[in-house]
This record gives structure tokens, sequence and C-alpha cells, in this order.
């Protein structure tokens, strides 16, 4: 009797734990400007966010949303607007880039579920880079044949220069309307977004990128310039350049208001817990 009180008093074996799931990633989408570094980041993040799952990630693709707006008789861009809030709005999805507009409305209804990352460049540099790329890039995709005097003339050197007052503002929604009127919506937009850093100091940029999400990041270099001699030479040209401030005219008071106020790397995080 006695060895059966000891058997029975001995403890009951654990029972078996389920391992714990994996933090769930950041929601990040990262809206590409053209021509500021974009690529490189993107290739970075992808990196470091991959996951077996190819669903959770989304990738607003040039050609095909530009077919998609020729069969809807539509603009491209409106497609990849729609393209974007689709896939912002599916629960699985936890990272996505594209040259989308990130119209302050978006923004708003998304930014609680998303972080919004976005790289700015000096829009002259940004302007004379989308020129020399896409003037002597292999690819047929969106290659100028133009000569710079009537490239600048053009509707598409014109709506270069006003890249950063259509992605951030709703002037794509009033072309006709004075771009001057959309500045200040464009810059309250962009402190909307968790973090915006510029491309001269991309390394600061990784370094908030790792202080907000513990991701460490190595920023390749791609889609470097086809023509680096035709850049400089541009911008040591006084009469040109003058003619690009004028374009970009409404880019410049953006960028450096914006700049101004919050330096190289603005981060929403680090704003709210100043």
């Amino acid at each position: 009797m006695k060895k059966l009180l000891k058997k029975r008093a001995q403890p009951l074996p654990p029972e078996p734990t389920t391992p714990a799931e994996p933090p769930h990633p950041p929601k990040i989408y990262f809206c590409h400007v053209p021509k500021c570094a974009g690529s490189s980041l993107n290739s970075a993040l992808k990196q470091q966010l991959s996951n077996p799952n190819e669903t959770a990630h989304f990738d607003i693709k040039l050609r095909e949303s530009n077919r998609a707006a020729k069969i809807l008789d539509t603009s491209m861009m409106s497609v990849r607007e729609t393209i974007l809030a689709y896939n912002l709005s599916i629960k699985s999805n936890f990272y996505g880039r594209g040259h989308s507009y990130c119209r302050p409305d978006l923004v708003s209804k998304f930014s609680d579920e998303w972080d919004f990352l976005t790289i700015l460049r000096d829009p002259i540099e940004r302007w004379i880079s989308l020129y020399t790329y896409n003037t002597f890039k292999e690819s047929e995709w969106a290659k100028n044949t133009l000569p710079l005097n009537d490239y600048m003339k053009s509707q598409k050197g014109i709506s270069a220069g006003q890249s950063f007052i259509h992605y951030f503002s709703d002037f794509s929604l009033s072309p006709n309307s004075n771009p001057s009127n959309y500045i200040d919506q464009a810059i309250q937009n962009l402190q909307q977004f968790s973090i915006v850093g510029i491309t001269q100091h991309l390394d600061l940029l990784a370094q908030q990128i790792n202080k907000d999400y513990k991701i460490e990041l190595e920023i390749p270099k791609n889609n470097v310039s086809p023509n680096h001699t035709l850049a400089q030479q541009i911008q040591e040209e006084s009469k040109t350049i003058k003619q690009i401030e004028q374009i970009c005219a409404h880019d410049i008071e953006i960028y450096k208001r914006f700049t101004g106020e919050f330096g190289p790397i603005f981060s929403r995080k680090s704003q709210n817990t100043a």
C-alpha cells in the first residue's frame, strides 16, 4: 500500500506547450518616387522582410498597370492607386512598394494599419537624373528621345518637375488648378508618413529604420545613371539650371520646407516621443 501511495504522489508530467508564434513583421508600404534611390531601398527591405508566403508582398508593376489602364481606358496612375488601396486592404499583406501617388486621404485612412515610407531627393538633381536615365537606358519603357531643350518644354519634362506635388497632394485631381495651392497639403501629408529620408543621407535612413523597426539594412546602389558625364555637364550650365529650377519650383519648395523643418530624416515615432 505504501508503495502504491508513493507512486500516486509523483507529479504529473507537464502538458506539452505549443511554440510561440513569431512576431508579426511591421506592415510597411514604400512610396517610390522615381529616381530617389527607391530601387536600392526596396531591395534592402525585401531582403530583410522576406517570407515564404509570397502573397504577403505586393509590387505595383509598371507594364502591367499600363496595360490595365489601356484596357479600362483610364490613366495608369488611377489604376495604380486602385491597386494600392486594394492591397493595403488585404490583411495578410505586410510589405509593398510602387510608383503610385499617396494622396492625403489614402494615407490617413491606412496610417493606423500601415507605416508609409518614402525618400525625397533634391528636385533639380532628381530631374536631371530622370532625364539622363530615360534618355540613355537600354529599356524602351518610358524612353526619352527628345533633346534637352525640347524635353524641358514638353509635358513629360514639366511633369518630371512636379513629382512631389503629384505624389503627396490632391493636385492630380485638379491638374488645371494652381499647383502652389497644394504645397502645404503635400508637406502636411508627408508628416503622416512614418519615415521620410533623403537620398543624400541614406545612412541616416538605415539607422532610423533600425531604430524604429529593429531592421538592419545594407542599401545597395541600383539603377545608377547610364551617363554621369551628361548629368555633370547639365549641372554646370547655369542657364539650363535656371530653367530646370522654374520647372521644379513647387517641388523645390516642398523639399526645402520639409527638410528645413525636420532635417535629413523624419520619423513620426520620434516626433511623437519628443
